[in-house]
């Protein structure tokens, strides 16, 4: 029959929520409750009622935790209040009644039924240790794996399984008291059960997977793999780890594996009390690991969030299944990036193997692009040897799948970094934010002077990545960037306090010093991050040579423009620091020769103009003129715009 009330509709044999005709994704307990309260309206339903008709007697789940989200849910899909009941009244400790008017029952008509969303059975129950050891993987397999990390061995644990649907954020509590959502998680380093060393780049991945993929759903807060993954291997008690995390909730796990089968386990804990609040087990081939992660990342957001069954486009089930030993070579490419030239060289060689076996792996692609720019800022090729590859990569990984955000924050770093069109960047910096909810590059705020903005983002970036110095360094580069210097200083010196042998610390304060006119300060500073040749990194060599010329110590910053002239023989040097020297050293002819070379290198240093002290002694050259009217930095940003 079809039950109306108001601009809804419940069709109780196709098991349908309508709202003006218009399916309304509403999770099963949720419906059932509903149901149960128009059979009896304006009648009190009481809360033991409810737990006798949909829980079942054996359940472990929290019953008041699972009640209170269920009506939760159920309020949201109706558009319902408890303060300001329409629908759906509370009665403290009692129940719940239907006090909307209702129309007659009609007959169920002809409306085409959803297919429904199919969701990984939930684990019967979690236990407080891992079981650990040497047993085989076939007896693990066997076994239902357990879990660890709850902080008190007193507290009771309740899992509540995921739900297929829903909008409300998972609630601890009891309805009408105090409650709390999860609006922040951790994905701390999933455990290695597979008895094998050699396969930690497998489990790691997952873990870097599934933290990308719930950071890009974009509506709860997930700390950073950076953060995360220093507690590999730790004993603290979730307690701990949240506090020091700052986040709500942990999703802990454990991996599996014997030859193509593979058993993830899931835990989702409240961090102040380490109770389950949902728990999941995934047996599956290793035939398609990307859809595995997808599921998985669903299951977690609607025990997050109770977010509806529906996908974001990230998460999008069109693209096709990954070959098991593409994956393999991919997750292998993941480990070995980040470790320097070499590292970078042999990640890529990794993906560019992974993307032979399967031509259509769109993440893959968007792998070799982001490791291939990471060469750009520090390494011995030149930007023209760098880019066509990693742009080549990401124009191919969008041609393959146009819903992968940081495909198009890539190729918006690519736009404005080497090419400089600053408003191509900006559109494929909107179309990943219409992706994924996250938020633009900082760079692209402080272009529009939302400068506020900018600095809100880094905080809450550094945030979401407490124990990374990048993080850290980045809110002192944005300060700085909007002429907030003293913040700079104070957050760069921050930064050095936690992580003193950082040479971009020094590097970056001693940058906001010169900006300050605190030259000697900045020299100090220069000094420590420049290190001696030949080790010595030449962009910060550069740095340093243009603070010895502004202090009127000639010899020196000629000695280090001798030192990148003979670099330049054996790797990449920008010119773009050579000309600062010259500049510097009121050397007019070999300055402009230098900048125009750095403007034919594509060097990186024209895409951070505001992050460089202005030229002088070349600024009113018409050849200095012609690259800038090129380069067609916004003006705003520059150090001059902003006094």
């Amino acid at each position: 029959m079809v039950i109306r009330f108001g601009i809804f509709e419940l069709d109780t044999h196709s098991g349908e929520l309508r709202r003006n005709g218009r399916k309304v994704r509403l999770p099963e307990q949720s419906f059932q409750i509903l149901r149960l309260l128009l059979e009896r309206p304006n009648d009190v339903v009481t809360r033991e009622e409810l737990r006798q008709r949909l829980w079942a007697s054996d359940t472990t789940v929290d019953f008041d935790a699972g009640l209170n989200s269920a009506m939760r849910k159920l309020r949201d899909a109706l558009g319902d209040s408890a303060d300001n009941p329409r629908f759906v009244e509370t009665l403290p400790r009692r129940g719940y009644r239907f006090i909307a008017p209702m129309q007659p029952a009609a007959v169920d008509e002809a409306v085409p039924a959803a297919a429904p969303v199919e969701t990984a059975q939930p684990a019967s129950r979690m236990n407080r240790a891992w079981i650990i050891g040497g047993v085989a993987a076939v007896i693990l397999f066997a076994a239902s794996i357990v879990f660890y990390r709850s902080e008190s061995k007193d507290a009771k644990d309740g899992v509540e399984p995921a739900d297929s649907g829903g909008s409300a954020g998972m609630v601890f509590g009891r309805e009408g008291g105090a409650t709390e959502e999860i609006k922040s998680i951790a994905v701390l380093p999933f455990d290695n059960l597979t008895g094998d060393a050699a396969q930690e780049y497998f489990v790691d991945g997952i873990t870097d997977a599934l933290t990308t993929s719930l950071a890009e759903i974009g509506d709860f807060d997930v700390i950073a793999r950076t953060s995360a993954m220093q507690y590999k291997g730790t004993k603290k008690p979730l307690a701990e780890i949240g506090r020091e995390l700052s986040v709500d909730a942990v999703l802990s796990g454990a991996v599996v594996r014997s030859g193509q089968h593979i058993r993830i386990t899931t835990q989702l804990s409240r961090a102040a009390t380490g109770r389950v609040a949902w728990a999941q087990s995934y047996d599956d081939e290793v035939t398609d690991m990307i859809a595995l992660q997808r599921k998985i990342t669903r299951a977690v957001a609607v025990a997050v969030e109770g977010r509806r069954a529906t996908p974001p486009p990230a998460l999008a089930e069109t693209r096709p299944a990954v070959k098991p030993e593409a994956y393999d070579l991919y997750l292998k490419g993941i480990a070995a990036g980040g470790r320097g030239t070499d590292g970078v060289r042999r990640a890529v060689e990794y993906f560019d193997k992974a993307i032979a076996i399967q031509p259509d792996f769109a993440a893959a692609y968007v792998a070799v692009a982001e490791t291939q720019l990471q060469l750009l800022f520090g390494g011995p090729l030149p930007p023209r040897e760098v880019v066509p590859k990693a742009e080549a990569s990401i124009r191919k990984a969008l041609e393959l799948d146009d819903s992968i955000p940081k495909a198009h924050r890539t190729l918006g770093a690519i736009l404005s970094t080497y090419y400089w069109k600053w408003e191509d960047s900006e559109r494929e910096h909107a179309r990943a934010r219409q992706l994924s909810g996250n938020s633009g590059p900082r760079g692209e705020l402080v272009r529009a002077g939302r400068y506020a903005e900018a600095i809100a983002d880094a905080e809450r970036a550094q945030r979401l990545d407490p124990l990374s110095f990048n993080a850290r360094v980045n809110i002192g580069v944005v300060c700085r960037t909007v002429g907030q210097y003293d913040r700079a200083v104070a957050e760069f010196q921050r930064a050095l306090q936690l992580f003193p042998d950082q040479n971009r610390g020094h590097l970056q304060l001693g940058a906001t010093y010169i900006l300050m006119g605190r030259t000697k300060d900045a020299i100090a500073e220069f000094e420590k991050a420049a290190g001696s040749p030949p080790t010595r990194n030449p962009r910060f060599g550069a740095y340093l040579g243009y603070a010895y010329a502004i202090d009127g110590r000639t010899a020196d910053a000629r000695r280090i423009l001798n030192e990148l002239e003979a670099m330049r023989k054996t790797q990449y040097v920008s010119s773009f620091g050579i000309a600062l020297i010259y500049d510097a050293l009121g050397e007019k002819v070999p300055a402009l020769t230098a900048l125009e070379r750095a403007y034919e290198e594509r060097a990186v240093e024209f895409s951070q103009l505001d992050q460089y002290p202005p030229f002088k002694t070349i600024a009113s050259e018409p050849r200095f003129d012609a690259v800038m009217r090129r380069v067609a930095f916004p003006a705003k940003r520059l150090p001059s715009a902003r006094g």
